[in-house]
């Protein structure tokens, strides 16, 4: 007996579990108020994370350059966003690489005044982005491209992030501003017009991914492994639990309204690929689209962005057949 009392003493004195102290920190950012972004804010409020030994601080950083920042000054180890910002990074230089995208579409849209009823009317109009150089100036302006509007008949502001932008059409201060995600929704409830839907402009880009760099990756395929396990489980649980998803969602997009809520989930449960294998046929139309803006990128190579590996390496593993028997398909 006094055995078995001095070895509780003993346990007592331990850590209480194993897990705990071996989970490894890092920090990892999303880009955007979107349902692009679900299967991160899933995967955080699951403790999925932890499930596979992480303690990940997760940051909302807005703007694409601003997350690009991060990751290349070491603030970040795993980013959340558009790929667009990185591979113009790794044009420049960077050791950036995509290493996973659910969702090759865009989900943005020109919001405009309810008074500009066609592409004509934005002649002399005061256009929003977010920053200069982010996705959405690029977007912006290829936008105006394709529906044959010069920039110089335009002019184009940097506003600030999603909210800012809405904001700006709600006092005046622009007359049209590109949007994604629930501000799309609650742009036209609030009166304005959707005017250029850019999921149906002739366009591929990786609109949500998991972006790194790759001399972090190559010196941590572990870690990097057990994070796209995680991230990716939180798609399947995303789209299998859409009472828990309901839950996660009112939290980061910071509402009650349960028409925008139940809109985000049934795009976003559509748009979200299971298997998010980047694809280098994604990076040359985003190469394209970028080189529009630099012409010194055109003709470059994107093939040394991609990094297939790690979502092939858990395909081989089997993880895709255990993540269906799990949740279902």
């Amino acid at each position: 007996m006094n055995y078995l009392f001095l070895l509780a003493l003993i346990m007592s004195a331990l850590p209480r579990t194993a897990s705990a102290a071996a989970l490894e920190k890092i920090n990892a950012s999303y880009g955007a108020i979107s349902g692009s972004m679900a299967q991160t804010w899933v995967a955080k409020e699951a403790k999925l994370f932890e499930k596979h030994g992480l303690d990940v601080n997760l940051v909302y950083i807005s703007g694409g350059p601003r997350s690009i920042m991060s990751l290349i000054g070491g603030s970040v180890q795993f980013v959340n966003h558009s790929g667009m910002p990185a591979l113009e990074a790794y044009q420049r230089g960077a050791d950036t690489a995509l290493i996973a995208t659910p969702m090759n579409q865009l989900e943005h849209s020109l919001v405009v005044q309810k008074s500009i009823v066609n592409t004509e009317q934005l002649r002399g109009k005061v256009l929003g982005m977010s920053t200069q150089g982010s996705l959405t100036d690029i977007l912006l302006r290829e936008g105006l491209r394709l529906n044959n509007i010069a920039e110089k008949d335009v002019t184009i502001l940097p506003v600030g992030d999603l909210g800012a932008r809405l904001s700006g059409l709600q006092t005046g201060r622009i007359h049209g501003a590109i949007i994604a995600g629930i501000q799309t929704l609650t742009a036209n409830k609030l009166g304005f017009r959707t005017l250029i839907d850019y999921s149906k402009l002739p366009i591929e880009i990786a609109g949500s991914g998991i972006l790194v760099r790759r001399s972090y990756v190559s010196k941590n395929p572990d870690i990097t492994s057990r994070f796209l396990k995680a991230w990716i489980e939180g798609l399947y649980l995303f789209k299998a639990k859409p009472d828990f998803a309901f839950t996660v969602l009112k939290k980061y997009v910071a509402t009650q309204d349960q028409e925008v809520l139940t809109t985000i989930y049934n795009l976003y449960k559509e748009r979200l690929t299971y298997k998010p294998t980047p694809t280098t046929n994604v990076a040359k139309s985003m190469l394209y689209l970028l080189s529009r803006s630099s012409p010194q990128v055109a003709g470059a190579s994107a093939e040394g962005f991609i990094e297939a590996r790690y979502v092939n390496e858990l395909e081989n593993s089997g993880f895709f057949e255990e993540m269906g028997r799990l949740y279902g398909r």
